[in-house]
């Protein structure tokens, strides 16, 4: 059997073991950086609690956004997969950090700003919120390999029904705790899929 043969075999059993969720393209390491995430979330929802100030505010969230791509970089070659979730992953949080920040700002100038105004504001929020969350939900049905989106999901959906109930003066440390809950969760849920991949692999 021919060398192009073999390599073409070889990308077909990938193909299948994917498919049966027997190989994954993620590891421990995406464990570890969603155990991190949750951690730094939860770090920052303590620490946001004792600030006062809106521009102290934004250091907890902007050291964050600066590691998740540093550490990425450190890491060196990842496959196109980690990139995707570690972008998601950031993008995610920033995308619940600034519908957090315009509920905060309508809380505070809200008065001035007007009702219609006002109102604006906190329908933009929602509807980006919904919108993040279905495109997610659509990108985990697609994928096995997304499934973590879920997870996000948990976080944007959660951010949207709860920040106008709860955000009037805890915005910032409900936006941290909304990315613990969905980080942990994609923890869980790429656990279970590695647990199960592990599983074949033995009875194999």
């Amino acid at each position: 059997m021919s060398e192009d043969v073999l390599s073409r075999v070889r990308r077909d059993l990938v193909v299948v073991q994917r498919a049966m969720g027997l190989r994954l393209p993620f590891g421990h390491g995406m464990l570890a950086f969603n155990l991190l995430l949750t951690l730094a979330a939860i770090g920052s929802a303590l620490v946001s609690l004792q600030l006062e100030s809106d521009r102290l505010q934004q250091v907890p969230f902007a050291a964050i956004m600066i590691l998740v791509p540093v550490g990425l970089f450190v890491r060196g070659r990842t496959s196109h997969e980690i990139n995707l979730q570690v972008l998601i992953s950031a993008t995610v949080y920033a995308v619940v950090w600034i519908a957090a920040c315009g509920y905060m700002m309508a809380t505070v100038v809200g008065p001035t700003m007007g009702i219609k105004r006002s109102a604006f504001l906190h329908a933009t929020s929602v509807g980006v919120l919904i919108a993040f969350t279905l495109i997610l939900v659509r990108a985990a049905l697609k994928r096995r390999e997304q499934y973590y989106c879920l997870g996000l999901a948990l976080s944007t959906l959660l951010a949207g029904m709860l920040l106008p109930l709860l955000g009037q003066n805890y915005s910032y440390s409900l936006a941290h705790g909304f990315m613990a809950i969905g980080c942990f969760t994609g923890f869980v849920i790429q656990w279970v899929q590695l647990r199960k991949a592990a599983a074949y692999h033995a009875a194999d």
